[in-house]
C-alpha cells in the first residue's frame, strides 16, 4: 500500500497483535495513533479483498473446467459458447475488481491526508495512454489517417506526462531520500544509468524483432485494455507480499503474455509498458526516478518478449513450447531489472539485514520471488493452451493469416485475412467431425 508512517521505522507494527498495537498506540499522540490505525485498516482491507479475488479466480477456473469436461463429453458443439461466456465473466470480474482496488487506494489517499506528489502524475500518464488507445480504436473505424493523428496526439501527451513525472520524482528524491541519507548513502546513480540504458536497448530490440502484424486495430485496443485490467486485478490476488515491495500473485502476468502472443510483440511492448506504470500505483516503492524506470515500465515492458517466440522462431508451430520459452525469457529479463534496482538503489536495505558488501547476493535472493511468479504463470498458461478451443479462439481473434499444419494452427506473415473465415468454419465443424470419428 502507499500509506507509510515514521512509526513503522521504529516499531514493526505489522508483527503486533491487536492488543499490543492498542497499548503501543496509547503511548503515542492522538494523530500518530490515528494514522497508524488507518494504515493497518487499509492494509487489512486490501489484503482481504485480494484473498476474496484469489478464491473467486480459483472457483471460476474449477467451475469452467468442470463444465468444459462435461461439454466435451456430451455437447462438444457448445464449447465455443462456453469460451465466450468465460471471457465475458472473467472480463466482468476483472473490471469490478480493478474499480474496487482503485477505490480503496484513493480512499486511503483521501483519509491519510494526501500522498506522494508524483502519484497524480503516474495516474495521469496511464489515463492519457488508455484514452489515447480508445481514440485510436475509434479512429480505426474510419480511416488510417485518423489513427495516425490520434497516435501522434497520444504520443505527445504521454511525452509531456512522462517529463512531468520524472521532474516530480527527482524533486521527491532530493527532498526526502537525499535529505535523510538512508538510501542515498548507498545509491549508485551511475549504475542505475547503465542499467536503464541496457534495459531500454533491450526493449527497443524486442520491438524491432517483432513483426508488423496486420490485425484489427479496434480489437487489439479492446483486448489490450482487457489484458491490463485482468493483470491489474490478479496482481491483488497475492499469495504473499515482501516487505520492500514485490509480491507473488495468482498468474497476474498471464493476460499480458497471452496478449503478446495474440497481437504481436510490438503491440505487446506498448501494453506491457502501460501496465508497468499502472503497477507503480498499486505497489509503490520509489526512491529514485531511474530506479522507478527499472522496477516498473522497463521491468514489465520486457514481458513483451513472450511474443517473439510466437513470431520469429520455429516454436510458433507449437504454442505451448513458444509460451514456455517466451515466458521464461521474459521473466528472467524482468528479474534482471529488479536485481539491478536492488543493487544500485536499495543497498541500504541489504546493509540493514546484514549483507554489507554482498549487495548483489541480497538483491538476487530478494527478487527471486519473480521465479515463483513465473512457475504459477507457466502452470496456468499451459493449462489454457492445452485446450484446442482456446487455441482456436486465439488464432481467430488475431485476424491475420492462419496456417494449418499437422493439425495445429499457427500464424504466418502474410496479411490475408480472408483465410480466417475458412479457419472459423473448420473450428465450427471440428466438434461434429470429432463426433463422427467417435461414432466410428
Amino acid at each position: 500500500m502507499l500509506f507509510t508512517t515514521k512509526l513503522s521505522a521504529e516499531v514493526d507494527v505489522g508483527d503486533l497483535t491487536d492488543g499490543q498495537l492498542g497499548d503501543y498506540l496509547d503511548s503515542l499522540g492522538a494523530t500518530d495513533a490515528a494514522d497508524e490505525k488507518l494504515g493497518r485498516f487499509f492494509d487489512a482491507l486490501v489484503g482481504e479483498m485480494g484473498n476474496a479475488l484469489l478464491y473467486t479466480a480459483i472457483a471460476l477456473i474449477l467451475g469452467f473446467a468442470l463444465v468444459g469436461v462435461l461439454l466435451y463429453k456430451f455437447r462438444r458443439d457448445r464449447l465455443r459458447d462456453l469460451a465466450k461466456i468465460g471471457i465475458g465473466t472473467v472480463l466482468g470480474v476483472a473490471l469490478i475488481a480493478t474499480a474496487l482496488f482503485f477505490a480503496a487506494e484513493f480512499y486511503e489517499i483521501n483519509y491519510s491526508g494526501g500522498t506522494m506528489s508524483y502519484f497524480p502524475a503516474i495516474l495521469a500518464l496511464v489515463l492519457i495512454a488508455l484514452i489515447g488507445a480508445c481514440l485510436m480504436g475509434l479512429a480505426s473505424l474510419f480511416n488510417k489517417f485518423l489513427v495516425k493523428v490520434a497516435a501522434v496526439v497520444t504520443g505527445l501527451g504521454m511525452l509531456g506526462g512522462f517529463i512531468a513525472l520524472m521532474v516530480l520524482l527527482t524533486k521527491s528524491y532530493n527532498e526526502i531520500y537525499a535529505a535523510d541519507g538512508y538510501y542515498s548513502e548507498y545509491l549508485e546513480q551511475n549504475g542505475l544509468i547503465i542499467g536503464v540504458v541496457v534495459m531500454l536497448v533491450l526493449i527497443i530490440g524486442i520491438y524491432a524483432l517483432g513483426k508488423k502484424r496486420q490485425v484489427n486495430d479496434t480489437k487489439s485496443v479492446v483486448y489490450g485494455a482487457i489484458a491490463i485490467a485482468m493483470s491489474f486485478a490478479l496482481s491483488y490476488a497475492r499469495l504473499f507480499k515482501l516487505p520492500q515491495g514485490g509480491s507473488v500473485t495468482f498468474a497476474s502476468l498471464l493476460p499480458l503474455m497471452i496478449y503478446c502472443a495474440m497481437f504481436g510483440t510490438r503491440r505487446g511492448v506498448t501494453v506491457c509498458v502501460i501496465y508497468g506504470f499502472l503497477q507503480a500505483l498499486q505497489d509503490t516503492w520509489i526512491v529514485h526516478p531511474l530506479q522507478f524506470l527499472l522496477d516498473y515500465p522497463l521491468a514489465f515492458g520486457l514481458i513483451s518478449a513472450t511474443g517473439i517466440f510466437f513470431e520469429r522462431t520455429p516454436l510458433k508451430k507449437n504454442k505451448i513450447a513458444a509460451f514456455v520459452v517466451g515466458a521464461i525469457i521474459a521473466v528472467l529479463l524482468r528479474y534482471a531489472c529488479h536485481v539491478l534496482s536492488g543493487v544500485f538503489a536499495f543497498g541500504a536495505d541489504a546493509v540493514e539485514y546484514g549483507y554489507a558488501g554482498k549487495l548483489l547476493l541480497y538483491s538476487v535472493a530478494y527478487n527471486s520471488f519473480t521465479m515463483v511468479d513465473l512457475a504459477i504463470d507457466l502452470v496456468a498458461g499451459i493449462f489454457l493452451l492445452l485446450s484446442p478451443s482456446f487455441r482456436r479462439q486465439m488464432d481467430i481473434s488475431m485476424q491475420t493469416r492462419a496456417v494449418v499444419e499437422n493439425g495445429e494452427i499457427y500464424i504466418d506473415d502474410a496479411p490475408e485475412t480472408d483465410e480466417i473465415e475458412e479457419i472459423e468454419e473448420k473450428s465450427e465443424n471440428a466438434p461434429a467431425e470429432d463426433a463422427v470419428r467417435d461414432a466410428e
